[in-house]
């Protein structure tokens, strides 16, 4: 008499049950966790997406959107933090972000500074009640000039 034995599983079924599982753990962990978190490789430039977004704000008439909003432009050579639609037509036009014609003002001066501190002694009568700004280490820092 011959020993008979139930079919096991094969070996392709096992590999792409554990591919299965891999997969499904990476989704899991990618959505709970961040995309950004877990693979910041994965993640590009967000460049058009600036691009689209300060053309909604204009658009739209959102001075808040287009003038205050902080975003973060990633580029393929740099990412600027806290930067707004205004700075980046004003100061960074290789980005191609066009100025608003609806959006007649912004009350933001742009100046040179390499500290905060030295921002915040650009407050000078010509700079009341507006803010001022500087790009420092690839940061656009904000500073609010008191009205009096």
């Amino acid at each position: 008499m011959h020993n008979k034995r139930g079919q096991g599983l094969s070996v392709n079924a096992i590999i792409l049950i554990v591919l299965g599982i891999v997969v499904l753990a990476v989704l899991v962990i990618g959505f709970t966790v961040g995309w950004e978190k877990m693979a910041p490789w994965i993640s590009g430039d967000n460049v058009d997406n600036i691009v689209t977004s300060c053309e909604v704000a204009c658009s739209t008439n959102s001075v808040y959107s287009y003038c205050s909003m902080k975003r973060e432009l990633k580029a393929e050579d740099e990412t600027l933090k806290d930067v707004t639609c205004y700075y980046l037509n004003k100061k960074q036009s290789k980005y191609g972000i066009k100025s608003c014609s609806s959006i007649t003002t912004c009350d933001v001066v742009f100046v040179e500074a390499v500290t905060v501190d030295e921002l915040e002694s650009k407050c000078e009568e010509s700079n009341k009640g507006k803010t001022v700004q500087a790009l420092i280490d690839k940061k656009l820092e904000s500073f609010d000039c008191p009205s009096s």
